[in-house]
C-alpha cells in the first residue's frame, strides 16, 4: 500500500479512542506492509502484519482484533476471499473490514462490498483518509459491541423473569373431593401477560384466569401485583361482581395508561354451584357429562383496568359429577397456521365430548396435544394458558 508522499508528519499522538485497538494488517507487499504498521502504530493502534491471506485468516482467528485492513490483490487467497471467510466465521463475522482496492476501480469497490468489506480505501489514499475509515468503523464496532451486550443481559432479564412468572402459577395439578384440576401453560419466545391460579380459601375453591395487555416485564410485572391482590382480597362473603369492580380499580391504578386486562374469575360453592364473573375474556366450555355435550357460555363485560368504577356481572349455574370446565387465554384462538387457519374452540369441544367418559389426564393429554401439534406461524404464536377442572 502507497500512501502519499510528506505525510508522516501530519501523525498526532493518539488518542484514548485508539489507544490499544488491535488492527489485523494483510499486504503481501512486505515494503507496503510495514510502511502501513508503522503508521498505525504511530496512531496508537497495536498493528499486526500479515503477508497473506491464510496467515491474516489463521491471526484473526487467533488474536479476534478490533478491525482488519485487508489488500484486495494477493496471490492465493486475494482480498475477495479472505473477506468472504471472515464474514461466513461467526467468531469473526462482527469484526470490520477495511478493504484496499485498486486505484479509480468501481468493480473492486463493488466485489469487495460484495464480498462484506465494510469499507473501502483506494490504495494510495492520504493516510488521513484511511484514519478516518478505520475510525469511523471502530466507532460502528463499538456501537454495535455495546448493543449486543445490552441485549444479552436484556435477555438474561427477561429469563429470570420468566421464570419468576412461571414460579407464581401454581401446580399443574389439583385433586379435592369435589373437583381435580390440570393446567397447562405453554410459553412462546416473548414474556407475555398470561396468567392463572386457583386456589382453595375458606373451604370454597377459586378459578382466575386472566390475560395482560402488551408483553415484556410491564406485563410481568403486572401479571404478580394481580396474584398478590387475588388472594389478599379473595372472601367467601363478598360477591364476585363486587371483587371485580374492586380489582379493576386497583389495576388502573398501578397499571400503565396503555395496559388492561381481560379476565374471568370462578368460585365453586356449597351445593355444587359454580359462580362466575367475567371482564371481556374469551368465553369458556362447559361440557355436560349426562347431556354428552359442551356448552360455549359467553358473557360480555368491561375490560379491567381501562376506567375505573366499572360494573360487572355475576353469573350461576349448577355443575354435576363428570361435568368438566375448560377455560383459556386467547393466545389459542389466535394461533395461526401456515395454511392461514385460526385454532378454534370448536376443536376443544369435539375433544371433550370424544373423551367424556375418560379420566381427566386423558383429556388433558388429548387437548394439550392438539394444541401443540397445531404449527402456529412466528406472526400469530403466542403464550397459551389453559385450566381443566373435572367435578367430581
Amino acid at each position: 500500500m502507497t500512501f502519499a508522499p510528506g505525510l508522516l508528519h501530519k501523525l498526532a499522538r493518539p488518542s484514548v479512542m485508539e489507544k490499544g485497538q488491535r488492527i489485523v494488517v494483510i499486504d503481501d507487499n512486505a515494503n507496503d506492509l510495514q510502511v502501513t504498521r508503522r503508521l498505525l502504530e504511530r496512531r496508537g493502534y497495536d498493528a499486526v502484519p500479515a503477508l497473506s491471506g491464510d496467515e491474516g485468516l489463521e491471526l484473526a482467528q487467533q488474536l479476534l482484533p478490533d478491525a482488519i485492513i485487508v489488500d484486495y490483490r494477493m496471490p492465493g487467497m486475494d482480498g475477495f476471499e479472505f473477506t468472504r471467510r471472515v464474514k461466513a466465521d461467526p467468531e469473526l463475522q462482527t469484526i470490520p473490514v477495511l478493504m484496499l482496492t485498486g486505484s479509480d476501480s468501481a468493480q473492486h469497490v463493488v466485489e469487495g462490498l460484495g464480498a462484506g468489506a465494510d469499507d473501502f480505501v483506494t490504495k494510495g489514499s492520504d493516510i488521513e483518509i484511511v484514519v478516518a475509515r478505520l475510525r469511523a468503523l471502530l466507532r460502528m464496532k463499538a456501537y454495535q459491541d455495546q448493543l449486543r451486550r445490552m441485549n444479552q443481559q436484556m435477555t438474561r432479564d427477561l429469563q429470570i423473569a420468566r421464570r419468576v412468572q412461571e414460579a407464581l402459577m401454581p401446580e399443574r395439578a389439583l385433586a379435592s373431593a369435589r373437583l381435580q384440576i390440570r393446567s397447562a401453560y405453554i410459553p412462546s419466545e416473548v414474556l407475555s401477560g398470561d396468567f392463572y391460579d386457583y386456589f382453595l380459601q375458606d373451604d370454597r375453591l377459586y378459578l382466575f384466569v386472566a390475560d395482560v395487555s402488551g408483553h415484556g416485564l410491564p406485563a410481568a410485572i403486572l401479571v404478580s401485583l394481580l396474584k398478590s391482590y387475588i388472594h389478599t382480597e379473595a372472601a367467601s362473603d363478598r360477591s364476585l361482581h363486587e371483587f371485580m369492580s374492586r380489582l379493576n380499580d386497583f389495576l388502573f391504578s398501578v397499571s400503565l395508561p396503555t395496559q388492561f386486562a381481560t379476565a374471568a374469575l370462578f368460585r365453586v360453592q356449597e351445593g355444587r354451584q359454580l359462580v362466575y364473573a367475567n371482564a371481556a375474556h374469551p368465553p369458556f366450555l362447559l361440557y355436560q357429562h349426562e347431556r354428552k355435550r359442551t356448552e360455549l357460555l359467553e358473557s360480555p363485560s368491561n375490560l379491567l383496568g381501562a376506567m375505573p368504577n366499572m360494573p360487572f356481572e355475576e353469573h350461576s349455574l349448577t355443575v354435576a359429577p363428570g361435568d368438566t370446565l375448560f377455560v383459556y387465554t386467547d393466545g389459542l384462538t389466535d394461533r395461526m397456521n401456515a395454511n392461514q387457519e385460526f385454532y378454534s374452540i370448536d376443536r376443544v369441544a369435539a375433544i371433550l365430548e370424544r373423551h367424556g367418559g375418560a379420566d381427566l389426564g386423558t383429556v388433558y393429554d388429548a387437548i394439550y396435544n392438539d394444541v401443540a401439534e397445531f404449527s402456529a406461524t412466528e406472526e400469530f404464536k403466542d403464550d397459551i394458558a389453559f385450566v381443566v377442572t373435572r367435578f367430581q
